[in-house]
């Protein structure tokens, strides 16, 4: 039974795993009841041995589209919107091109305890890399492979957790390798968030090859 076979399983797990996080960080437990827990974790942890998997872009052919489930896979271990990660958060999440020939990504979000930063707030730096993200699955829309060079978030009031926020990204036309991308973070009808980001162009696979060699 392979990893596919395995994939809703593996989100499920991935899914109890996020609100063990959550229930540690928002509920003060007993002494015993923590004693217990460590003990449990450590049945857990034994339990989820097996043999190593290699990271998601490491198939030979991946980079180059020769191998197959390459989004999706990456969804399911990323820290901002894994499945399977449980320091991710599921989103629901589709991409496409506008009216106007734009790729863009739609997502919506709700962040609880984990995120925080601020009271009430999520954590800036995670609303910064949560943008990154949707600006990741705004090229996919492309497709377009790209790397961030700059990232500018202006934070315009505060993006509280445990509601629904909703996020947009997406790409002017794009000028040579270089491409101008646009974001916004809203909760309801407050713009809590908004950034500009100039993104490059790459042969992912070179790089990743250069990044091996390294």
């Amino acid at each position: 039974m392979g990893d596919e076979d395995t994939k809703e399983l593996r989100r499920q797990v991935g899914g109890e795993l996020r609100a063990v996080i959550d229930t540690l960080l928002s509920r003060r437990a007993p002494e015993a009841g923590l004693h217990r827990a460590l003990e449990l974790l450590g049945e857990v942890r034994d339990q989820l041995g097996g043999p190593e998997v290699a990271p998601y872009n490491s198939a030979p052919g991946f980079w180059s589209g020769d191998t197959g489930g390459g989004w999706d896979s990456y969804i399911d271990v990323s820290v901002f919107g894994g499945g399977v990660n449980p320091l991710g958060t599921p989103m629901d999440l589709y991409w496409g091109t506008d009216d106007e020939g734009r790729y863009f990504a739609d997502g919506t979000v709700s962040l609880g305890r984990p995120y925080e930063g601020g009271p009430g707030m999520v954590h800036g730096g995670y609303v910064a890399g949560l943008i990154d993200h949707m600006f990741g699955a705004a090229m996919h829309a492309g497709p377009v492979t790209a790397v961030t060079a700059t990232l500018t978030v202006r934070y315009l009031a505060p993006t509280p957790i445990d509601r629904p926020l909703h996020l947009r990204a997406w790409f002017d036309k794009a000028s040579g390798r270089r491409l101008v991308g646009r974001a916004t973070c809203h909760h309801g009808d407050v713009l809590t968030a908004e950034a500009e980001g100039l993104f490059i162009r790459v042969d992912m696979a070179e790089m990743a090859e250069r990044v091996r060699g390294a």
